[in-house]
């Protein structure tokens, strides 16, 4: 047996690292997905030729990793808990191990196709501390091409990999969407309990939906019942509202958006873009104060910053996000003390959400 390399400090990001083979090791391109083409295993993809992608438990940090050549397939050590093999064609006599970013390690590996052994101990403790508590082992000897498989398979963290890195049986398609059904029954029973959302409201998508059920879910569930309009109009009037009230509405860089606003059109272009409005307000000379959260102050936010998100809101696709994503907002331009007055504002500028 040889020692290629033993490196104690490879770093990793994303939980994933590399051997690549080939005229310049450095400079091999190839496609994730089709690493785990054969979809053998979840730990170890062996798809591209002169290339191994490697799973680890750690997501961001130094990784200790061993490298071994062997004449034949060395004995099998069950100390390891998880254990993957799959077979490699060395492309030339280098090869280097990476993770994807950081240094590589170049080791010498002779031209030739081999079996490779990965070996994991400790992937399910890692990223529990801030110590290294995982190791990985490759051992290489020449083989013939053949079938990867799974050797050993002990934590979590690789029957997940092994599971999401192939294709599910019909059967295990059904039990997922089973799973993901009655995950979101619950998700809906913590959001709104009892009480039972249109098909609007539980499918729409955005980043603070969830606080308007708790800041005012009488006000969520008639906005969700309102037409399209009357939701572009919501979110206009909220809009133009928060502006106004965090002292933004006559800010000249934002003048385009505003007066659209007020014709009630949708801002244009840039406008849409969340990080040109941020680009906007952060460069611009304006004070930008602090007052408590709703809705109970637990800490204080910048009403300005909640008051410039509004336009990308507002610009949403999906009518009924933009309307309930601008809410909070001015909920939150409004602060602790302000909010339930601003939407007692919002009850009076459209009276059918009280019909409704």
């Amino acid at each position: 047996m040889k020692v290629l390399l033993d490196e104690p400090r490879v770093f990793v990001t994303y939980g994933s690292a590399s051997v690549a083979s080939g005229e310049d090791p450095y400079e091999v391109e190839y496609d994730i997905e089709d690493a785990w083409a054969d979809e053998s295993n979840g730990l170890c993809g062996a798809g591209v030729e002169g290339v191994l992608v490697l799973t680890t438990g750690t997501h961001t940090g130094w990784l200790p990793f061993r490298v071994e050549l062997h004449p034949g397939a060395p004995p099998l050590d069950d100390t390891w808990d998880e254990i993957v093999e799959v077979s490699f064609t060395a492309m030339s006599d280098r090869a280097v191990l990476a993770g994807l970013d950081g240094d590589a390690f170049e080791f010498e590996l002779p031209s030739n196709q081999y079996r490779v052994r990965y070996s994991i101990r400790g992937m399910d403790e890692a990223d529990t501390t801030d110590e290294t508590l995982d190791a990985y082992l490759l051992q290489f000897w020449p083989a013939p091409p053949a079938s990867g498989r799974i050797v050993k398979q002990s934590g979590k963290q690789a029957a997940y990999w092994h599971r999401a890195r192939r294709t599910l049986t019909p059967q295990e398609q059904q039990e997922d969407e089973q799973h993901e059904a009655e995950g979101q029954e619950q998700q809906a029973r913590e959001r709104w309990g009892d009480r039972i959302p249109n098909d609007r409201l539980r499918h729409a998508e955005g980043l603070y939906l969830d606080a308007i059920s708790e800041l005012d879910i009488d006000l969520e569930f008639a906005v969700a019942d309102a037409d399209d309009a009357t939701q572009r109009h919501i979110a206009t009037w909220a809009t133009l509202r928060s502006l106004e009230q965090a002292g933004l509405v006559d800010l000249p860089q934002i003048a385009a958006a505003v007066a659209a606003l007020r014709e009630g059109r949708k801002v244009p272009k840039p406008f849409d873009d969340s990080g040109v409005v941020w680009s906007i307000l952060n460069a611009a000379d304006v004070a930008r104060t602090s007052i408590p959260v709703p809705p109970d102050g637990g800490s204080e936010q910048s009403p300005q910053d909640w008051a410039i998100s509004t336009l990308f809101h507002s610009a949403m696709e999906d009518s009924l996000a933009a309307a309930l994503e601008t809410l909070v907002c001015l909920a939150y331009v409004y602060g602790r003390d302000g909010y339930r007055q601003a939407f007692t504002a919002v009850r009076e500028a459209f009276p059918q959400l009280e019909r409704g």
